[in-house]
């Protein structure tokens, strides 16, 4: 396991070990106490994130930061939250305002006298916070990769200990219908591109469950960081499976065959990898896959 560096980029905290100790430090401004930002070398995306924080007052917030794949904003996790004692909210980089995803809570009910043991879980864009091991939000966000931080802000002390990170490797879920010509394409092509990226691929015809496919296949966009679609033929699973990641902002990778001479008019705006079901063809598809899988990872 990587061991997790941290240094402070604004306002004042001490770091020794295995301990973040947030210092107090009124500030004319209409926070009252200035934010301290906290930076560390832990790349993340998908996995766990485990920590205990001490608060010591009811208003006192500390909030993990990723990033959103929504431009660079970012994507605050945590403890008192917009006047919310559990939030998740992301910033609106056009408005420059921050945007609710889901809160609960009344910060009100906060009992500063004890830890607190958050545990901030990432799949794809199914994010899910834990306090004391309880479930308290979960939510759909697109998230990426990118360089853990914290923001802490008090009139009094915080105390940040015991953090931990758990990574995986981010998963593509495969969209197409399954005949040999497809699978081909899979086991060929898609497959081997994305897994010489670090990434996982799944399709739905490789669930080995007694669970209704439909929700399988919902769970898997929803956890997935990407999903790639063959849309050569017309194939109302598919088409219901690119809708509906489209529809949660899932990055989505199109391919079609050249052989279609027109794609539905829904689809027409989307840019679409369209290539030769040929040896030079299969080629071609695969170095211009890795350059979308590059612009993505």
């Amino acid at each position: 396991m990587k061991k997790i560096n941290w240094i402070v980029i604004d306002g004042k905290a001490d770091i020794k070990a295995d301990l973040i100790r947030y210092i107090p430090e009124k500030v004319e401004t209409e926070a009252g106490y200035r934010y301290v930002t906290v930076h560390s070398n832990q790349e993340f995306e998908n996995g766990t994130i485990e920590f205990s924080v001490k608060l010591n007052h009811g208003r006192g917030r500390c909030q993990v930061v990723l990033s959103s794949t929504m431009g660079v904003s970012d994507l605050n996790i945590g403890v008192n939250v917009l006047g919310s004692l559990y939030g998740i909210i992301r910033w609106d980089t056009q408005q420059r305002k921050w945007e609710f995803i889901n809160a609960a809570g009344n910060p009100d009910t906060l009992n500063t006298s004890q830890e607190l043991r958050i545990k901030i879980t990432v799949f794809g864009s199914e994010i899910v916070l834990y306090v004391n091991e309880i479930e308290i939000l979960r939510s759909t966000v697109n998230v990426r990769k990118s360089q853990l931080k914290l923001a802490l802000q008090s009139e009094k002390e915080i105390l940040v200990k015991n953090f931990k990170v758990t990574t995986i490797k981010p998963k593509a879920f495969i969209v197409m219908q399954f005949s040999d010509e497809y699978n081909q394409l899979y086991e060929e092509v898609i497959k081997p591109v994305c897994e010489s990226k670090g990434i996982v691929c799944e399709r739905a015809d490789e669930y080995y469950t007694t669970n209704m496919i439909i929700d399988d296949i919902i769970k898997s966009i929803k956890e997935s960081s990407l999903i790639i679609a063959d849309i050569t033929p017309d194939n109302p699973n598919v088409f219901y499976e690119v809708g509906y990641s489209h529809a949660i902002d899932k990055p989505t990778i199109l391919l079609c065959d050249k052989k279609r001479s027109k794609l539905p008019f829904d689809l027409t705006s989307f840019r679409t990898l369209f290539y030769e079901n040929s040896i030079a063809g299969k080629t071609q598809v695969e170095q211009r896959l890795r350059k979308y899988l590059d612009n993505l990872f």
